[in-house]
């Protein structure tokens, strides 16, 4: 249980590092190519296929939480995307963009 505990604390700082360097047009991009299947990842495209959340009701939800983010997208998204990790981190870098948009907008 230690082990697991040290590996978890000792994962966060490079999780927050790899953020850093995402590309957010890279990610747009990976989301119009693999994740608009089923998400509305931008303005222009019409519907979701399934029923999943559009990628803006996401950033407002979890955009401040990258790690939340990168999380889902390496986890529960694997299955579906099996994105390599710098791809994930530029799809949440991507998806945080949307909420920063917002706010610039407002």
């Amino acid at each position: 249980m230690r082990l697991f505990v040290l590996c978890c604390v000792a994962g966060v700082p490079m999780m927050a590092s790899a953020a850093l360097g995402a590309d957010v047009e890279a990610g747009k991009r990976l989301a119009q190519q693999r994740c608009a299947v089923c998400h509305v990842v931008g303005p222009n495209q019409r519907d979701e296929v399934a029923e999943a959340p559009p990628f803006d009701t996401i950033a407002r939800k979890f955009g401040a939480d990258s790690d939340m983010l990168l999380f889902d997208l390496m986890g529960p998204h694997a299955r579906m995307n099996a994105l390599r990790r710098s791809d994930a981190d530029d799809v949440a870098e991507y998806i945080r963009s949307l909420v920063k948009d917002e706010i610039d907008v407002e």
